[in-house]
């Protein structure tokens, strides 16, 4: 594969590229000093100023994971697809059952969630959602691992993940046997049950959030990708408009490209530009959430059936 180029697929803070590696600060963690590095020829990285031996060395897969923020095994059949050459015949039937085995996964029991019925000011004190909406998402908190929980929920209503997001660094995983997050939209609960006319659609469960407390239905994908089951999805919904508002960087302008050249035709699709300032809607305060949607409205171009508006 070809570590190089999907590793300059993201943003990073204070790069420097060499021949054979990448330093930069490290992705997991507030740090003003590069102490990562990742070798380009196998993606064997170290992070030396880690305090977590867990994330002080890892894989191409577990850093791929993180900044595609999904799974590892989503992570694994992306690699597959993306770099595997097929030489024959028992190497696609192989792939073939691989994905069959993946779609008879069931929903988790809703019991799954008990144990995280817990709160911690995180959200409330860090990223300013307030205690009604996290209740509507039914946000938790995770006293061993130190962690808030979020469920995932399919349109019916059924717990099919949990992600689990560290209080105290930029780290995230999910919960073991849950269905992968590329067969669904967080969110897509509450738009099957509200059925609004415009959404806004963006990469994160916590500027989805934000979006809905400041009076705007939302739902997110959950990393800057867009599956062709989430097109499914979106497709289905009962939403005639989308408004894009991925993240502030090279990431989140290549899924929003991405969301025009596979949902045109379907949604009438506007950008949401963000201010500089911004690396997402989270960042915004409520005025400057409601300005740069106004002005959205007014200056973006309309995506639409057979091109442009």
């Amino acid at each position: 594969m070809d570590v190089c180029a999907e590793l300059q697929k993201y943003d990073w803070n204070q790069p420097r590229w060499t021949p054979d590696k990448l330093i930069a600060c490290s992705p997991f963690r507030p740090e003003r000093h590069p102490s990562f590095a990742v070798r380009l020829d196998n993606g064997i990285w170290i992070d030396s100023g880690s305090d977590d031996e867990t994330w002080r060395k890892g894989n191409i897969v577990q850093l791929l994971s993180w900044l595609r923020n999904e799974t590892e095994m989503e992570t694994q059949a992306y690699l597959l697809s993306e770099y595997s050459v097929y030489t024959g015949i028992e190497c696609k039937t192989l792939q073939l059952q691989l994905q069959l085995e993946a779609k008879r996964r069931e929903p988790l029991s809703a019991d799954v969630i008990a144990p995280f019925r817990y709160r911690h000011p995180y959200l409330s004190e860090k990223r300013g959602i307030d205690e009604t909406v996290q209740r509507a998402f039914h946000i938790g908190y995770d006293r061993k691992q130190k962690a808030i929980t979020m469920p995932w929920f399919n349109g019916r209503g059924q717990l099919v993940n949990i992600k689990f997001r560290s209080v105290a660094s930029k780290r995230f995983w999910y919960y073991p046997g849950g269905q992968p997050i590329r067969e669904h939209i967080y969110g897509a609960h509450q738009i099957a049950e509200t059925r609004p006319a415009r959404a806004v659609i963006v990469e994160s469960e916590i500027d989805a959030m934000t979006l809905w407390q400041a009076g705007y239905a939302a739902m997110a994908l959950g990393g800057a990708n867009l599956s062709d089951k989430q097109r499914s999805l979106l497709i289905r919904l009962p939403v005639e408009e989308l408004w894009i508002a991925t993240d502030n960087d090279r990431a989140g302008k290549r899924i929003a490209h991405s969301i025009i050249q596979q949902l045109s035709g379907y949604k009438r699709l506007w950008m949401i530009e963000l201010p500089q300032h911004a690396k997402d809607i989270n960042e915004l305060s409520t005025r400057e959430l409601h300005d740069t949607i106004r002005n959205a409205r007014k200056n973006t171009t309309i995506y639409t059936i057979g091109g442009l508006l």
